[in-house]
């Protein structure tokens, strides 16, 4: 049976939601070590001695909204492609796989992953293997191997994933289309994930081009976590990327966060959806103006209210729609912030039988007074 999933969108929110910093959140980042190669490079080291491991990961400022019409999804190709291999540096290649085998090899659990503004590869290891990962990643800033029979197999790998998170997900599709409308920007009309014509028409060139403007070190920042010093991280930063040159990295394009948009409301349709849905978003405020403390601080503390408010069953909004109203089988509420695109997202599936945008409007009612 298709059921319908309902999609409204709400004007600005302005001082709806008040977010109320703690002490760890401010010690956190005031514990960071925050450096810059000559290069342009960023380092940034937070101190744990509690367990011999390191969390580290290499983020690079691109991602789906850098990506040009024609070419939707060649951010996260890009990243697939960058476990296939890369040509020698400072007298190291990197053979199809090695970067996952010699991580797997010490015991590093590892990942990458695409988003609309960064792409990141991180790692957890024993802090003894901190500078394999970071040589590694040094490798693959210097190139990538675009080998035409390694980036079609590629593609066969991206198009599942394409099949499964976009094509055969409606939820995913309409929450996107949620956002794009918020938004009201072309830049958002294209998932992560790009398109099939897209990506599949992407050649091995195009891989080279968009890796050469995108991957250089004024373009990058090195974030390490764990039992290390600050002082030996920089030493191996300096060593593994210190001889890149600053690059000419193309403008970012970033929709503009104060366009004005009509509040609407939309019902979708879909044969693969089973259950009865709505959701819900405001626009926010910008949320992080800058970088600094009070941004810092605003993060954290957002992230830690939407942890408060739902994560478990005896969380006080899921306890109220599940259990005391019993009018909900799930429900969620999240505050994305994103560059200057600050959106809030309330979702709801209700009990069969109850009208969805009723619990959605329970649910909204009670958001607000628990926030006031």
């Amino acid at each position: 049976m298709m059921k319908r999933l309902m999609l409204a969108l709400s004007g600005a929110v302005s001082g709806a939601f008040t977010l109320f910093a703690s002490t760890p959140a401010l010690a956190l980042y005031e514990q960071a070590r925050w450096f810059t190669l000559h290069n342009g490079m960023d380092v940034i080291v937070i101190e744990n001695h509690r367990a011999p491991a390191v969390h580290a990961r290499v983020v690079y400022k691109v991602g789906a909204l850098d990506e040009q019409p024609g070419q939707y999804g060649i951010a996260h190709v890009l990243e697939h492609m960058m476990f296939r291999g890369s040509p020698a540096y400072k007298g190291r290649a990197l053979a199809p796989g090695e970067y996952d085998s010699e991580l797997g090899r010490i015991g590093a659990t590892d990942n990458a992953s695409t988003s609309a503004n960064v792409t990141s590869y991180y790692a957890l290891m024993g802090s003894e293997h901190l500078e394999l990962f970071i040589e590694m990643n040094a490798i693959l800033m210097n190139g990538l191997n675009a080998d035409s029979e390694q980036l079609e197999n590629e593609k066969g790998v991206v198009q599942q994933e394409f099949r499964q998170r976009w094509e055969n997900n409606p939820t995913a599709r309409a929450t996107h289309e949620l956002r794009a409308a918020l938004r009201g920007a072309s830049a958002y009309d294209h998932p992560v994930i790009g398109f099939e014509e897209d990506f599949q028409g992407l050649t091995s060139q195009d891989l080279l081009d968009f890796h050469a403007a995108w991957y250089q070190p004024n373009n990058a920042v090195l974030i390490v976590s764990g039992d290390v010093l600050p002082e030996d991280v920089l030493v191996m930063a300096e060593k593994h990327f210190g001889d890149f040159p600053a690059g000419d990295v193309p403008a970012r394009l970033r929709p503009d966060a104060e366009r004005p948009f009509e509040p609407g409301f939309e019902t979708v349709t879909d044969a693969l959806i089973t259950k009865a849905s709505a959701r819900r978003a405001w626009r926010l405020p910008e949320v992080v103006p800058e970088k600094g403390p009070e941004a810092f601080r605003t993060c954290y503390a957002a992230r830690l209210l939407t942890s408060m408010l739902t994560s478990g069953l005896d969380a006080p909004f899921t306890r109220y729609l599940q259990t005391e109203r019993q009018i909900a089988l799930s429900a969620g509420f999240s505050l994305v912030l994103d560059e200057g695109q600050d959106w809030a997202l309330l979702n709801v599936d209700p009990v069969e039988g109850i009208d969805a945008v009723e619990v959605l409007d329970e649910a909204e009612v009670f958001l607000r007074n628990w926030l006031a």
